[in-house]
């Protein structure tokens, strides 16, 4: 089934501000069973969702997400006004335990957690985790923890968090101590880092080629092995691959 296949990266991004409630929800309007979010922290230690570690680019202001509490930064803008103009000035900074509302009426739906290098460094491992995992306790088994820092994920597998992803960052790493001892349920994977005779069907683990947009892109790497395709254009490739035979 092409919905299990796919992941709205950030929500529905091509069309709405990403990281967003209204981002995510429509994605799931468009059929999306698993969606990805990035995760930072305010000052006051609360999980939100949000990708960069300053707020220029998606709230318009001079500002970084770990310098204000959370009462102020949900009254700011996340409506990325560079790209989007004003059309979605009224949509602001979503916390965590807003995607898990929405998670919860949406039992279908798998959800990727993905906790930014930048944010562990200010928080830490242990503080990091404990914060996000009793927030997503409701909607615990739909939510898979995802991270650029290896260490990271190894340390939720320390504590026995069982659904996990690790992104690659070189193809060797397949090999690494990292993988052979955790087997994340999920391995992330740029198309970049992928040699030509790279064989995806050898992974154990589902592999989720990420940032795919084009659909006859999207149809060679699902025909070449990849488990999954994330996107930021989920309706997009989901209207164009629907009809076609996977």
């Amino acid at each position: 089934m092409l919905t299990d296949r796919l992941v709205a990266h950030r929500g529905y991004q091509k069309r709405y501000p990403e990281n967003t409630l209204l981002g995510f929800t429509k994605a799931i309007e468009a059929g999306a069973h698993y969606i990805e979010t990035d995760i930072l922290f305010s000052a006051d230690h609360k999980p939100v969702l949000y990708h960069d570690a300053l707020m220029n680019r998606i709230s318009g202001v001079e500002n970084a997400i770990h310098l204000l509490p959370l009462s102020e930064l949900i009254k700011l803008p996340a409506s990325e006004p560079e790209r989007l103009g004003n059309q979605f000035e009224t949509e602001t900074i979503t916390p965590l335990s807003e995607l898990v509302t929405l998670l919860l009426a949406h039992p279908e739906v798998t959800a990727f957690i993905e906790l930014k290098r930048s944010g562990l460094h200010i928080e830490g491992f242990e503080n990091a985790f404990n914060i996000v995992t009793q927030v997503l306790q409701p909607v615990i088994k739909q939510c898979v923890l995802i991270s650029f820092s290896d260490d990271f994920i190894h340390y939720a597998w320390q504590q026995g968090f069982t659904r996990l992803g690790l992104v690659l960052k070189q193809w060797d790493e397949l090999s690494s101590h990292a993988i052979t001892e955790i087997q994340p349920e999920f391995i992330f994977c740029d198309t970049e880092i992928i040699p030509k005779d790279g064989n995806l069907d050898s992974i154990e683990s589902k592999t989720v080629i990420y940032e795919i947009d084009n659909p006859e892109i999207a149809k060679d790497w699902l025909n070449k092995g990849a488990d999954m395709i994330e996107t930021f254009d989920y309706g997009g490739i989901i209207e164009s691959l629907s009809h076609q035979a996977l």
